[in-house]
């Protein structure tokens, strides 16, 4: 499954999963991914998931801007439409978001709960 991860300052933050075969993202509520942002426009964009033209199993992605107000770009490119490719900066308004074509969770980043010698307590440590 592909995901956006919103950046904030060029760090990672909240994972947004593209779970539909058509993902709408703007500002108004009734869209898959809402952006609260003045410069995004109510329906600024589509994620589209196309099955591989070549018959592999999976999934390539594309962007469809909307006829928004302030476009879409891809690194830094103004894009009317156009393909997706792994860790893609796409930046909608003042958002940036890096597009990953198959998510999955990150095992790394994993809290594990562990048991302790003292009864009753438990402490977390991140499996590495």
């Amino acid at each position: 499954m592909a995901a956006l991860i919103q950046l904030t300052d060029g760090v990672d933050g909240v994972t947004l999963r593209l779970e539909n075969r058509i993902s709408r993202i703007g500002r108004s509520a009734d869209n898959d991914i809402v952006i609260n942002d003045g410069l995004v426009s109510k329906y600024h964009a589509v994620i589209e998931a196309r099955p591989h033209a070549d018959g592999r199993s999976g999934f390539d992605y594309f962007l469809q801007d909307r006829a928004s107000t302030n476009g879409c770009f891809v690194n830094d490119q103004r894009v009317g439409s156009g393909r997706l490719h792994q860790n893609d900066v796409i930046r909608l308004g003042v958002n940036h978001f890096r597009f990953i074509a198959g998510h999955c969770d990150d095992l790394t980043s994993t809290t594990q709960i562990q048991k302790t010698w003292i009864p009753g307590i438990y402490i977390s440590r991140r499996k590495r």
